[in-house]
């Protein structure tokens, strides 16, 4: 097998499904919204008129509560939405695009924001306004259909508010619009503000993502999520915002972040200026492998945004890693030198193996050049050492279970993860199971000590976000799986603990303290594009 075979798990990041789920359907109009159309629709009309003459909030609820009916009628039962809307003595403006490309006809699902529970992701924010918050739901295309670059598996939901018009002369018209974007409807001389649900969309995501299933998988069965290993963004690449990539733990996946993101995408400032992408991949490799292809994959969205536009935002890039994640990005952020491959190894490489491609293998796991952007990293509840947990019995008999990919075992694990001096020494450390992430999440892996000595790339700013429990026995404190000895580290630009165990992303404090620093680094100065 050669090295194209040998990277290429991470070289080429192909975006699968596996089962895409069923997009909502509204088979039949919901007990409180039957009645006369006609009806509805005069109240509309009527409450619409008001709204021209005086901000009366009367007249805009009961404006919002007969829209509300009226596209309960729109969106459910068979036929489709044109000729419902025809059904109603109404049209729909198609003259925009919805947002990435996709028009009303083109959606698998519409529904109305409210039937989407947000209790997986946290706190339901809204905003009022004038119109009824809906999401729209648009599956991924299939394999060999056009996809923007980088888009997630499953679907995509869209942000959306209907708004029903009555111009004069014509038929009432509904028009659904970004309320990030369109952001208020004119009445008269005056500007209502668009209603919103800033929660519902990313509620519908993750209910409907793969990516949030298979924890547990994607530890003990790594290969069956390799394809899976991607960096994606929730929509097209905007070279006018900050990216910030979320890098997920052990055991977990990109729904670790749901709440987090609820929390940020609540706010105008983020909105406006930020893009969340995810990285996603099988977390019962060694982190040592799994960095290497974090970096393949940050290189090939650096490459794709380089030859997309203006780059100064790009160049901003803030990336935020939890635990596994951390020290994933910790490792992609260093300047390795040779001090990684010396952790395992104590002759040249080119002493070692004449095999050009175990050679290359070992270049790109240990003798790299850190990635340049991000410009800042937060780091929560990363186990910089690694943790005593990955030590103890039951982390030990799991190790033994995980099943690695066969790229991974036949030309990495023997040479290198196992334990790059096995090949001149007793080889004692390959019953230690450092192959995989929990082996590899030892205090006793070599890498670790390598880490600790070597410095992060020049000009990356660095926080970090730590849990106590509440304890407040800091520095004797732990998460509960990272000792804070573990997870503090010396020279950052801010250090944060917070009363939490180790899932530090869905505390309120942890919440309160990423605002902080984006904030802080959206008034930094701009960075100057080479």
């Amino acid at each position: 097998m050669n090295l194209l075979r040998v990277s290429g798990l991470a070289a080429v990041l192909v975006l699968t499904q596996c089962g895409t789920p069923s997009a909502p359907q509204c088979r039949a109009i919901p007990r409180g919204s039957r009645g006369d159309t006609s009806v509805m629709l005069e109240d509309a009309r009527r409450s619409w008129q008001a709204l021209s003459d005086s901000p009366d909030p009367a007249a805009l609820a009961a404006y919002n509560g007969a829209v509300a009916k009226l596209f309960d009628h729109l969106h459910c039962g068979p036929g489709t939405i044109h000729a419902k809307a025809a059904a109603l003595g109404t049209t729909i403006d198609e003259s925009r695009s919805l947002g990435a490309g996709i028009h009303l006809a083109d959606l698998d699902a519409l529904l109305p924001a409210s039937a989407i529970s947000t209790a997986a992701i946290g706190t339901r924010h809204v905003a009022g306004g004038i119109g009824v918050p809906v999401v729209g739901w648009k599956k991924t295309a299939e394999e060999g259909k056009p996809r923007w670059e980088f888009e997630p598996p499953t679907g995509v939901p869209l942000n959306l508010t209907a708004v029903l018009r009555f111009p004069a002369g014509r038929s009432p018209e509904w028009v659904f619009s970004y309320p990030g974007k369109a952001k208020e409807e004119p009445r008269g001389a005056r500007k209502i503000p668009l209603a919103a649900d800033w929660s519902a969309p990313s509620a519908l995501y993750w209910s409907m993502s793969n990516l949030d299933d298979f924890d547990l998988e994607k530890v003990f069965l790594p290969s069956r999520f390799s394809d899976e290993t991607a960096l994606y963004v929730s929509s097209p690449y905007d070279p006018k915002r900050i990216p910030v990539v979320m890098v997920h733990g052990l055991n977990s996946s990109p729904g670790a972040f749901k709440r987090l993101y609820n929390e940020l995408n609540r706010e105008p400032w983020f909105r406006d200026n930020y893009q969340v992408w995810f990285y996603s991949y099988p977390t019962g490799n060694n982190w040592l492998y799994s960095a290497a292809l974090f970096r393949l994959a940050m290189t090939k969205a650096d490459r794709f945004a380089r030859k997309s536009g203006p780059t100064d935002k790009w160049e901003k890039m803030v990336v935020i890693g939890h635990s596994m994640g951390g020290v994933i990005s910790h490792a992609s952020l260093m300047k390795p030198g040779d001090a990684l491959y010396r952790a395992f190894q104590d002759r040249p490489l080119d002493q070692v193996t004449t095999n050009k491609n175990l050679r290359e293998a070992v270049r790109l796991l240990t003798m790299y050049e850190p990635l340049k952007p991000p410009d800042r990293v937060i780091f929560m509840a990363a186990p910089h050492r690694g943790s005593p947990m990955a030590d103890r019995f039951f982390s030990t008999w799991i190790r033994n279970l995980i099943r690695l990919p066969k790229t991974m075992t036949v030309n990495l694990i023997d040479f290198t993860l196992n334990d790059l001096g096995s090949l001149t020494t007793s080889g004692q450390s390959s019953s230690k199971g450092w192959f995989t992430s929990v082996g590899s999440l030892s205090p006793g892996y070599p890498a670790y000590k390598a880490m600790d000595r070597q410095p992060f790339r020049d000009g990356l700013k660095v926080h970090s976000v730590i849990g106590d429990r509440g304890r407040g026995d800091t520095p004797d404190s732990s998460d509960g799986i990272v000792p804070y000895w573990s997870s503090h580290l010396n020279g950052v630009e801010s250090e944060c603990i917070v009363p939490a165990g180790h899932s530090v992303q869905n505390c309120p404090a942890a919440e309160v303290e990423v605002k902080r620093i984006l904030k802080k680094h959206l008034a930094a100065a701009p960075r100057t594009t080479p």
